[in-house]
């Protein structure tokens, strides 16, 4: 469906699905995929991301997450 042809319960769906890391995550077909993505985040970006992915308990992706930020720190 495109976005254009969505009503408005369908938008804040699909912004909600966006924004919950265990449904986010669903959106990359492997490590790589989220690593890219991770990427393209600031530093304060990240620090929020991992935080949000603590709460839901996906510690593998919040290892990633981790990995990117010291990765940063050098």
């Amino acid at each position: 469906m495109n976005i254009d042809d969505m009503n408005p319960e369908e938008l804040e769906q699909l912004y909600l699905d966006l924004i919950d890391p265990a449904k986010l995550i669903t959106f990359f077909e492997n490590d790589k995929e989220f690593i890219e993505w991770v990427q393209m985040g600031e530093d304060q970006d990240l620090v929020w991301t991992l935080r949000a992915f603590e709460k839901e308990e996906l510690y593998h992706h919040c290892g990633l997450i981790k990995n990117e930020i010291e990765h940063r720190k050098v």
